[in-house]
């Protein structure tokens, strides 16, 4: 049988498995992305304040939307991704893992719980975003200047 297809339906081996959810895994951090930056686009095409000021505080916001990217979605590691995974530590108390389930929109963010890692209660998660957030501006900002 020239097929990767094994007689009950499922994969000979788990490298087809395994690459497929790499692409997968590409696929949906690339289609987020996009919406960000489609997003971005509509903010620029109407009417775009033309001062100093505001042009500065576009980018930032801008540059933060990309910087939450690679932090969220994409789990890249750079030392400002680092720094602010080592703030939300020791402002939470604890490791806290930022997760898109596969197929979902949702973010779900899960901590060390009594059995394991758990999601977080919803209220938590939004102060946590939220903190996030301002840590992530914060250190964009601190960059920028």
């Amino acid at each position: 049988m020239n097929s990767p297809y094994a007689m009950n339906g499922g994969y000979k081996t788990g490298s087809y498995r395994q690459a497929g959810l790499n692409k997968y895994k590409r696929q949906v951090a690339e289609t987020r992305t996009m919406l960000f930056q489609m997003q971005a686009m509509k903010l620029m095409s109407g009417g775009e304040d033309k001062t100093a000021a505001a042009r500065r505080d576009y980018v930032l916001k801008r540059v933060t939307r990309e910087f939450w990217t690679n932090f969220v979605v994409r789990g890249e590691e750079t030392a400002m991704l680092k720094t602010l995974q080592n703030t939300l530590r020791e402002e939470f108390g604890q490791d806290l893992q930022f997760f898109y389930p596969p197929g979902d929109t949702q973010m779900i963010i899960l901590h060390e719980g009594e059995n394991g890692l758990e999601p977080v209660s919803p209220h938590k998660q939004a102060v946590i975003v939220n903190r996030a957030w301002q840590i992530a501006r914060d250190l964009v900002a601190e960059h920028m200047c």
